[in-house]
């Protein structure tokens, strides 16, 4: 079977590249040919810019502050996108054709393909910049029986809500049509997945009222941590060359502050499995901020030493040689489970996507750390892992795949 992935795999975000690279991989195993749709919309290249960049005013202003009083700002920025380019070529079986725009993916013929799965990420987020129709598969629409794929669904998200938020004006589209078109393009789906049970919850009922829609992991969960640790073998000196044992943050488009506070007490030896005290300066755990160099992203931490230029097997290495995570990332819990890692993060309780998963593995929300490395809670997250790739396998099964 001939299979096109459809989502949000070249944004320069850790988990969106490798979640793609996940399913892409997945679905591989199983036997099929596999493209990632190489779909890059002018909304997502203006939100992921290059430090030198004119095609939007907030950008140009941006551009200018860098020129004038930051160069080192540019030469990270400039080292970052390279490691995620070369990742992604890489790595990525990307179709021939770059698409620009959502015109360019109803004009082409996309009858060599027999099934093409949207998923995962946020990419069913309204109010995300880089939200498209194209998600929903519009460019599939009018298209006649013999020349349209199977459309299909896997774990996509509406965002941290777990619902679609008030929708936004979108290009022609009111926030009453664009609701309206959206309802359209869903029961034109084959097969419907969500990755929140909130976003099932909502498609069944209210104005959507669709049928039952299941709950699948995210792909990042279909693979072990012997998976990720191979991908990123060959980066392990980077990690390792850091001279002593240090804290990974990581919390991508904000300033954290709840959330550097906790990487701040962890590093002071506050929050540690034997913490007794306040360890002495000179004792402190290193925090590494992985960043992609930009300003609005250093936050408190902005001389500590920020590991700016890491590709996605980059990120995976820090992970799994950091005495601890930090972070709002819902991938960076998600790879911290897999990989054993203690995670500490001020927002669990409050985003459905990572309430969900911490719940599936026995734990509560409520709390902001979370003991990955204890060996009862491995266990626990073992089995509930297995179960989650179990409930995807026969998704996949029940669609020939």
């Amino acid at each position: 079977m001939r299979i096109g992935i459809l989502t949000f795999h070249a944004a320069l975000n850790y988990g969106s590249v490798l979640q793609a690279y996940a399913l892409q991989e997945y679905l591989v195993s199983k036997g099929h040919e596999v493209k990632v749709i190489d779909f890059r919309s002018r909304s997502q290249r203006r939100l992921y810019p290059s430090p030198i960049s004119l095609d939007s005013p907030y950008n140009i202003k941006q551009t200018l502050r860098r020129i004038f009083s930051d160069w080192k700002e540019i030469r990270t920025m400039a080292s970052k996108r390279s490691a995620f380019r070369r990742f992604i070529s890489d790595n990525l079986h990307l179709t021939d054709i770059c698409f620009k725009d959502e015109e360019a993916l109803r004009s082409y013929d996309w009858s060599s393909f027999d099934m093409i799965v949207t998923g995962s990420d946020q990419i069913w987020n309204p109010s995300a910049i880089d939200f498209s129709l194209a998600y929903f598969l519009d460019f599939l629409d009018g298209k006649s029986a013999s020349v349209c794929p199977k459309r299909v669904a896997y774990a996509p998200s509406a965002g941290p809500s777990g619902v679609f938020p008030s929708f936004r004006e979108s290009g022609n589209w009111s926030s009453v049509s664009l609701q309206e078109k959206i309802k359209v393009l869903l029961s034109e789906y084959d097969a419907l997945s969500v990755r929140e049970k909130s976003t099932a919850d909502f498609l069944f009922s209210g104005d959507f009222a669709g049928s039952p829609c299941p709950v699948m992991p995210d792909p990042v969960l279909l693979h072990d941590a012997g998976f990720y640790r191979s991908l990123a073998h060959s980066f392990d000196a980077a990690a390792k060359a850091i001279a002593r044992q240090y804290i990974l943050y990581y919390s991508p488009g904000k300033n954290d502050g709840k959330a550097e506070l906790l990487a701040d007490a962890a590093a002071a030896g506050m929050l540690g499995r034997n913490s007794s005290g306040i360890l002495p300066s000179d004792k402190r755990l290193r925090i590494v901020r992985i960043t992609d160099g930009s300003a609005g992203g250093a936050g408190k931490y902005r001389t500590a030493e920020a590991f700016y230029p890491a590709s996605p097997a980059e990120f995976i290495s820090l992970i799994d040689n950091a005495a601890c995570t930090v972070g709002t990332s819902y991938h960076l819990l998600v790879l911290s489970m897999l990989l054993g890692k203690d995670f500490m993060c001020p927002d669990a309780a409050s985003d459905s996507r990572k309430a969900q998963l911490l719940k599936a593995a026995g734990m509560s929300p409520e709390t902001s750390c979370f003991r990955f490395s204890d060996p009862d809670i491995r266990a626990a997250v073992h089995t509930a892992v297995e179960s989650l790739r179990a409930s995807a396998d026969s998704f996949w099964s029940g669609l020939g795949v």
